[in-house]
């Protein structure tokens, strides 16, 4: 099964123009603030999965509703799932993440189980992005912005087009595993090197793939209509918040102004 990336002729002027343009407009300094956001997401995401073991499963809504709120492509279900779950029922099933020693794909399955909400792809993609943040060197980002392997949709094929041209006419749909999206990582973080964007492990294709998701959005917009487009977030919001650090960039703002 071929890659979406990896192991596809990529058309040499085309790699070198694309990574020209993204190092013109995601300068280091930018770079630099995703990541440090980005590794407070994770501590607050591995001090939430271990109050739920130290408190014996015992966490209140409002710990769930906070750590929801860093994940973007969920946004819209955050209240209904608040709403339609038990607080003894998210304790079980997010339980099931703070146990290192089982795969990923065993964590996952067992929350998926556990985690009664009839949206498959909400469910997800709050296992995946959770076990990112939890584990960020051992679990890669992929979420349904990234790519949806059901309907070949996301960023990763936007990225493709832009570097294969050449295209044989037939859709992204591909079975994925999370190795093979691994694999996926891995080829960015080196194809990115060898273009000069030196990108740090383990945030810096999240962030590379959030600035093309953004560009994506931009366009689509754009090409609809360029009154519309002045209502689109700036790339750099845009990728704030499908990173899910917005509200944790304000939050550092506000402690700057107060000491």
């Amino acid at each position: 099964m071929p890659y979406i990336l990896k192991n596809n002729k990529i058309d040499k002027r085309y790699e070198e123009k694309f990574f020209e343009i993204v190092k013109e407009n995601l300068p280091l300094e930018k770079i630099e603030s995703f990541n440090s956001l980005l590794t407070v997401k994770s501590q607050l995401i591995k001090e939430f999965l271990s109050g739920i073991i130290k408190t014996g499963g015992k966490l209140e809504k409002e710990k769930f509703d906070e750590i929801l709120s860093l994940i973007f492509s969920i946004r819209r279900h955050r209240n209904k799932i608040l709403d339609t779950s038990s607080i003894d029922s998210l304790n079980y099933a997010f339980s099931f993440f703070e146990d290192y020693k089982k795969s990923a794909e065993i964590r996952i399955g067992r929350f998926l189980e556990a985690f009664s909400y009839e949206d498959i792809m909400v469910k997800r993609d709050i296992a995946l992005e959770i076990l990112h943040f939890y584990e960020p060197e051992k679990n890669v980002l992929w979420t349904s912005w990234i790519y949806r392997q059901d309907n070949g949709t996301g960023c990763l094929p936007y990225m493709a087009d832009f570097l294969k041209r050449t295209w044989d006419g037939k859709p992204y749909i591909m079975p994925f595993s999370i190795k093979e999206m691994k694999d996926e990582t891995d080829y960015l973080y080196d194809l990115s090197g060898r273009n000069g964007l030196n990108l740090k492990r383990p945030y810096g294709t999240d962030i590379l793939l959030s600035y093309m998701y953004s560009d994506y959005v931009y366009k689509m917009v754009y090409a609809e209509s360029k009154s519309l487009s002045v209502g689109v977030p700036e790339g750099f919001t845009l990728m704030k918040k499908l990173l899910g650090i917005e509200k944790l960039e304000a939050q550092r703002n506000e402690k700057s102004l107060v000491a």
